[in-house]
């Protein structure tokens, strides 16, 4: 089985709506953040190395909305 990490991140011209309510809080609370985006990592043991990429169309990411990166993370 190997490892990999899948993360996710919306899409150039997808609002954050998420990442903006959490910069506005951010800087109500004196710190000084200018930017955030929100996204979803996946850490996931797999056999059918493969189809990585098919799984994660199909199944984990909203290609609508998300981009997605696949990194190989065994040692």
């Amino acid at each position: 089985m190997k490892k990999f990490k899948v993360t996710t991140k919306l899409r150039n011209g997808i609002k954050d709506i998420e990442g903006d309510a959490i910069n506005q809080k951010l800087n109500q609370d004196d710190w000084s953040v200018s930017d955030v985006k929100v996204g979803q990592v996946f850490y996931l043991e797999i056999s059918d190395t493969q189809n990585i990429n098919e799984l994660c169309k199909q199944v984990l990411v909203n290609t609508l909305l998300y981009n997605f990166e696949i990194e190989d993370v065994n040692n």
